[in-house]
C-alpha cells in the first residue's frame, strides 16, 4: 500500500477510533469485547478501503462495518445481560440515566441498534436505513416499538 493511503488510514483511525469504541460498548456492553471489535473494524476498514465508493459518508460506511462486526461478535459470544429492572424510590439524574441506559441495552438487538444510532449517535432515519440495510418505514417502526418497550419497562416517568 502506498505511503499516501497509509497516511489516509492513519487519519481515519485517529478521527474515528473513539467513536467506534464507544459505539461498540453501546452494542456489546463489554469493554474487552468492544476493544476486540474496534480492532476488527479498523482491520476491515484497512482491507476494504478500495470498496468504499462514496455513496454514503465515510462515517456511515465505517459505522456499518462497526455494527456488522458487533452483530458478529454477539452471535459468536451470545452475550446476555441480566439487568435488574426494578426502579429505586429516590433517584438522582445520574441514576435515572443509568437506569434508562440499562433498559436500552436490554432491548432486543433490532430495537437497541436503532435507538443507539438515532438517539445516542444522532443519525437520521435515512442514514440508519443505509447502515442496517433496510427501508425507512422499518426504522420508524423499530423506533416506535423500542419506545413502547422502554415505556413498559420504565413507566411513563422515565420515558419522557
Amino acid at each position: 500500500m502506498s505511503r499516501e493511503k497509509l497516511m489516509d488510514f492513519d487519519s481515519i483511525y485517529l478521527e474515528y477510533k473513539d467513536y467506534i469504541y464507544r459505539t461498540c460498548i453501546l452494542y456489546l456492553k463489554d469493554h474487552h469485547l468492544a476493544e476486540d471489535c474496534t480492532q476488527d473494524v479498523f482491520i476491515k476498514v484497512y482491507k476494504k478501503q478500495k470498496s468504499y465508493k462514496g455513496k454514503s459518508s465515510l462515517k456511515t460506511w465505517i459505522t456499518r462495518i462497526c455494527i456488522n462486526c458487533c452483530r458478529d461478535m454477539l452471535r459468536k459470544r451470545k452475550v446476555e445481560d441480566n439487568l435488574d429492572e426494578s426502579l429505586p424510590e429516590d433517584e438522582s439524574d445520574h441514576t435515572k440515566k443509568l437506569i434508562v441506559s440499562e433498559a436500552v441495552m436490554s432491548l432486543p438487538l433490532q430495537f437497541r441498534e436503532v435507538v443507539i444510532l438515532y438517539y445516542y449517535r444522532e443519525f437520521t432515519m435515512k442514514e440508519i436505513a443505509e447502515i442496517i440495510h433496510t427501508k425507512i418505514p422499518n426504522i420508524e417502526y423499530r423506533i416506535r416499538r423500542a419506545k413502547e418497550l422502554l415505556k413498559e419497562r420504565l413507566g411513563d416517568d422515565l420515558c419522557e
